[in-house]
């Protein structure tokens, strides 16, 4: 397995992986119009895949927060458009992904955090396996496909070295 930046030659492997994760997980809740877009969204900080062989079995952005969007306690950086092959889950794909997301976001001097849906006990799981932890909860933005506003959890990595534990976004946890 091989951790990249996305290349312009990944972005079908990525759409039909993304097709897959749909059809089993149902990421995302509602199928885009154009998919290969979706998976380059505005204010993109960079995206990353891990191959095996020609094969995308995870992909991974990161973005700024859009101005306006969120709350004071999101960080300016977010995580967004992460899928894993499902025969890959718990092969350490994931952890690549994140880790590249992160990494980037640290070498910016950016806080970051991702967003989860709550029901989604698999993912939220896998997060905290990894060291993240839910700061807040709130109704999505966006819809589901059948018109719901989902809860979702706003997690934030594990601290850096030299961080405190309690500190979420650069601000004491509430």
């Amino acid at each position: 397995m091989e951790l990249r930046d996305r290349r312009d030659d990944d972005v079908p492997g990525a759409v039909a992986l993304l097709a897959r994760v749909h059809d089993e997980d149902a990421y995302p809740s509602r199928w885009p119009q154009d998919p290969a877009a979706w998976l380059s969204p505005g204010g993109s900080r960079g995206a990353w895949v891990v191959v095996a062989g020609a094969a995308v079995v995870g992909h991974v952005a990161l973005v700024d927060r859009a101005p306006g969007r969120g709350l004071p306690t999101d960080a300016p950086a977010e995580v967004v458009r992460l899928f894993v092959d499902p025969d890959r889950r718990r092969s350490g794909v994931g952890r690549l992904l994140l880790g590249a997301a992160v990494d980037r976001a640290h070498e910016l001097g950016l806080a970051v955090d991702l967003q989860v849906v709550a029901a989604s006990a698999q993912a939220v799981a896998a997060y905290e396996r990894l060291g993240w932890r839910v700061v807040r909860r709130h109704a999505a933005a966006w819809v589901t496909a059948s018109g719901e506003h989902p809860e979702v959890l706003r997690m934030a990595p594990p601290p850096r070295p030299g961080e405190a534990p309690e500190t979420v976004h650069g601000r004491a946890a509430r």
